[in-house]
């Protein structure tokens, strides 16, 4: 609706009085003259960098004449069919609010306002996500370019943004943000890691204006490795030079949660942090509680289906009847002790190791070995919570001659019955025994998990449970003759131990040391490994696909050198495939950080 605006009358203007007697004069009424004028077009806001084409609609009685207004300034004054061609080539960039104006004797009519915004600016990407370039992109990382402005949303098109996963063209879906500013491109299948992706624009995207994006011709792709990293996991205090032992477990959707054993400060210190999606969580407070005299010397955690951590600990004093074993489970808001200030055996002070898995019922299960000054010797007791107590299962492990002090290994099989795995040594061999517990007694398997006579030193030992509860044993150990540790796996089956060789070294004079070990639900056995020579370092992840051996992944495939050494390795996976590792490595500042890569899918 149009807004009049009244003339000034003029000064001899008279006011007329008609009188009526008692009969009255029939005047005829009179029509106000009055008219109306719109804005046809631009029907809206106008981008333009050239050219505006305007029309006005003029109903009405006809006025005395038509204006056209820009900023409230005569533009040009209309005539029918009032139309109007406005080249904006001399007008500064910016925005302009144009009226129209009819004047029908001491009235004007004036139209609602349009804007038009001159831009002769082409537009320009300003930011992309993945960064050009970058070398670790998650599979399902969001793939956007955003520009400088506004761009048309009928350019933006499947036609004009063309995505390529190693020279091949995917199929994709494309979509604009609200604001017009960011382009978010969706593979319609998902990508598959390890891979090069790259995205192009055509020159056919413009702005609102019609100027043509610039810079769309520049490279732009990015690497999709086999495994990317989390955010590194950093100590408060980040102590320097003060070593890290990480455990990393997965939770129900493929999220790590890690326990770490640090020392600084004049203390050990054991913390629980967790991934939150987009953070790291530290749960609670560490979950040390004695002096600092006392050392942790070995630690495990599982994770309940829920997600809830349970950790074990050994606490020593340095002293043969000071060496205690902790027990204690995440409640939501504190830490939970299955056991009292002592451990879950107060009246046995002589625990070394221990190693932690969960039955379906959500208990904990432990294997502990013990000092010779136990009252069974040096032996691998069996324990598990029963929902309020602590109870043994069966008679304590023992090996003749009494093995070393080395932690014991442990799996639970389908039906909760555990397997433990220990070392024993001797001058002329080293023995690996294999006790599983048959729901009424301990039976050995075989005579040694050790296929090789010629072996004497039997360092680190990793269990694990095929899908039909075999047990693989892996450690690492030395030959007399051999002054290099290598690696060795073997497999129970057919009542008897079968080797399933050794990964090939990636390094020729290297040792070779086992890390750790899983089993996936085919039946696959994937290592978690090391390499160390004079010069060379990795840490490497192998399967053996039942016949053959083939490395999965090394350290050597990350970008970052700094990266690539570390110490303590730790390895998680899951039943969905998912593989995550942790270790701990040193900046050029000597602090130590936690290093996490998850497999890339």
């Amino acid at each position: 609706m149009n807004i009049s605006e009244r003339f000034l009358p003029p000064p001899w203007t008279a006011a007329v009085v008609l009188l009526c007697a008692s009969a009255c004069i029939n005047v005829p009424a009179v029509e106000p003259a009055q008219a109306e004028v719109r804005i046809t077009a631009p029907a809206g806001t106008a981008y333009t960098n050239g050219v505006v084409e305007v029309r006005l609609d003029v109903t009405g009685h006809t006025p005395d004449r038509v204006e056209l207004l820009k900023d409230g300034e005569v533009m040009a004054e209309l005539a029918p069919p009032y139309t109007y061609t406005w080249d904006t080539a001399d007008e500064a960039e910016g925005t302009y609010r144009l009226e129209a104006r009819a004047a029908l004797g001491d009235l004007a009519y004036v139209s609602a306002s349009r804007e038009v915004v001159v831009d002769r600016t082409p537009p320009r990407v300003v930011s992309r996500v993945p960064e050009q370039g970058a070398q670790e992109v998650w599979v399902q990382s969001p793939i956007r370019a955003e520009f400088s402005e506004p761009v048309k949303r009928s350019t933006v098109t499947t036609e004009s943004v063309h995505l390529t996963v190693g020279d091949v063209a995917v199929a994709h879906t494309v979509s604009l943000s609200e604001d017009g500013k960011t382009v978010t491109v969706v593979p319609v299948t998902a990508m598959t890691a390890p891979s090069t992706v790259a995205l192009a624009f055509s020159g056919t995207v413009t702005d609102l204006a019609g100027n043509a994006a610039v810079n769309l011709g520049e490279a732009w792709s990015w690497a999709v490795p086999e495994f990317v990293p989390y955010p590194p996991l950093v100590p408060d205090p980040a102590a320097p030079s003060s070593p890290i032992v990480p455990l990393i477990r997965l939770d129900a959707s493929g999220s790590p949660t890690i326990l770490t054993h640090q020392f600084h400060s004049g203390n050990s210190h054991l913390l629980v942090t967790r991934w939150t999606g987009s953070g790291w969580e530290q749960l609670g407070g560490g979950l040390k509680t004695s002096s600092p005299d006392y050392n942790i010397n070995s630690l495990d955690i599982q994770l309940l289906p829920d997600g809830t951590p349970i950790v074990a600990w050994q606490e020593d004093l340095g002293a043969e009847f000071n060496n205690y074993i902790h027990v204690a489970k995440w409640t939501g808001t504190t830490w939970e002790r299955l056991g009292d200030e002592q451990g879950i055996l107060p009246g046995r002070p002589h625990a070394w190791n221990v190693s932690l898995q969960l039955n379906t019922q959500g208990h904990p299960v432990v294997a502990i070995n013990m000092d010779p000054e136990d009252v069974d010797g040096a032996a691998v007791h069996v324990q598990q919570w029963t929902g309020e107590s602590w109870q043994q299962i069966g008679h304590a492990l023992q090996g003749d001659p009494q093995f070393r002090k080395r932690a014991p290994a442990l799996a639970l099989d389908s039906h909760d019955n555990p397997v433990v795995a220990f070392s024993q040594e001797s001058d002329s061999t080293g023995r690996i025994l294999v006790s599983r517990w048959t729901g009424t007694s301990w039976e050995q398997l075989g005579h040694t998990a050790n296929t090789s006579s010629e072996l004497k030193s039997v360092s680190r030992i990793s269990l694990s449970l095929t899908p039909t509860n075999q047990p693989i044993v892996s450690w690492h150990g030395r030959n007399p003759t051999i002054t290099q540790e290598n690696i060795h796996h073997s497999e129970w089956h057919s009542n008897q131990w079968s080797s399933l060789g050794t990964p090939e070294r990636q390094y020729p004079e290297s040792n070779s040391s086992i890390s750790d070990t899983r089993s996936t639900p085919d039946g696959r056995l994937i290592t978690l490994s090391t390499e160390a020579s004079k010069t060379d370092f990795s840490i490497n992840l192998n399967y053996h696909s039942g016949t053959s051996w083939t490395r999965i992944w090394s350290t050597q495939d990350i970008p970052d050198a700094a990266k690539r050494r570390g110490s303590s390795p730790s390895m998680a996976t899951d039943a969905s495939g998912n593989i995550a590792t942790a270790w701990c490595t040193a900046g050029d500042d000597q602090k130590r950080a936690v290093v996490v890569y998850r497999r890339n899918r």
